[in-house]
């Protein structure tokens, strides 16, 4: 819903700042715009307007809905947003927080409750009901399908044609960010789905999808890290910043991708298996309350567990080889050929 209102709303701020000086402060590009400022005091003021029904009755949640807000409105408001287009690792922290910061604390607060009792009633039957948007959001919400969008959405704009492209472009520019932005809502409303199977996804389900993306980030990280020829000019053609070449540039923009982009997955499954544990503690008191048989489930529960952990394992494997690959194998200076105002070739 957050993105649906940034959509309509905010065309204009989401494009490119144009050209800058390359020695110009960061706290002077400041991306003021109203369109956006407006979408977000919207979500919010939707989100407490719901709230306010008793569908929120832990404080954290509140806080982690309005962080998430925070979180896009670092990336699109503050300097981050105009920085990024003469910087590529400036860019790779505005993705993060828009396809996985933001959307990740956006549905930890499990918002959905309050968002659709906090819209007027016409528009909350509308997302609410059982039509043709209850189906489309069902097919998208698919773990598998969510998945492939995540990933497919981060690597279709890594390509260097279409990376220059939407850099240069407005209308596109501004598709990429949606893109980004969507796609994480997708991925990680399926991941803290607060139903448990067979409603909801599994545990193993899961984290089989956070080890999946958590891949797909390393392998593409760790491709930008150790390339040794810089493959987006772009950046050159508005104006690139901060006297780096633009190799070291797109180098250290891989390392963010790589470590603490998928350190955000390695939070995220955290954050889903200590919930699980609560909500199995839950059902078998319940239960043990009510004379239920629960050996059956236990078991069930049990193994679903043991997979779940499993998976977990995998990913924080995945993270720890990544971390002491990189440290092994530092940037070799040589192969950076120092040119920032050139791209060899």
């Amino acid at each position: 819903m957050p993105a649906s209102l940034l959509a309509l709303l905010s065309t204009p701020a989401m494009a490119h700042g144009g050209e800058v000086h390359a020695d110009a402060s960061p706290w002077t590009l400041w991306q003021l715009s109203p369109e956006i400022l407006l979408g977000l005091a919207i979500a919010g003021l939707i989100y407490w307007r719901g709230s306010r029904h008793g569908l929120v009755d832990e404080r954290w949640r509140i806080a982690a809905f309005f962080g998430g807000l925070v979180a896009l409105f670092i990336a699109l408001i503050s300097p981050v947003e105009r920085l990024a287009d003469h910087i590529f690792a400036v860019h790779q922290v505005e993705h993060m927080l828009l396809r996985t910061v933001a959307p990740m604390l956006l549905f930890l607060s499990r918002p959905q409750a309050a968002m659709v009792r906090g819209l007027p009633d016409g528009v909350s039957k509308f997302f609410a009901g059982t039509g043709w948007m209850r189906g489309l959001v069902d097919f998208l919400r698919h773990p598998v399908v969510a998945t492939v969008l995540f990933l497919l959405a981060s690597y279709f704009w890594m390509v260097p044609h279409y990376h220059d492209m939407a850099i240069l472009d407005e209308p596109i520019h501004y598709m990429w960010h949606i893109s980004l932005l969507v796609t994480g809502l997708i991925f990680f409303s399926v991941i803290f789905d607060r139903r448990t199977a067979p409603q909801g996804p599994g545990l193993g389900t899961r984290l089989g999808m956070f080890v999946f993306a958590a891949l797909g980030n390393i392998v593409l990280g760790a491709f930008l890290t150790f390339k040794t020829i810089p493959l987006y000019d772009a950046y050159l053609k508005l104006g690139h910043m901060w006297h780096v070449s633009m190799l070291t540039d797109e180098q250290t923009g891989g390392i963010i991708m790589w470590i603490p982009g998928t350190m955000m997955f390695a939070v995220s499954a955290i954050l889903v298996i200590h919930r699980w544990g609560n909500e199995e503690e839950r059902i078998a008191t319940r239960r043990l309350r009510t004379g239920r048989e629960a050996v059956v489930a236990s078991a069930g529960a049990n193994r679903t567990l043991a997979f779940g952990l499993a998976g977990f394992a995998l990913l924080m494997l995945a993270i720890v080889f990544s971390v002491v690959s990189l440290i092994d194998h530092p940037h070799d200076k040589a192969r950076d050929f120092g040119l920032s105002g050139q791209i060899p070739g």
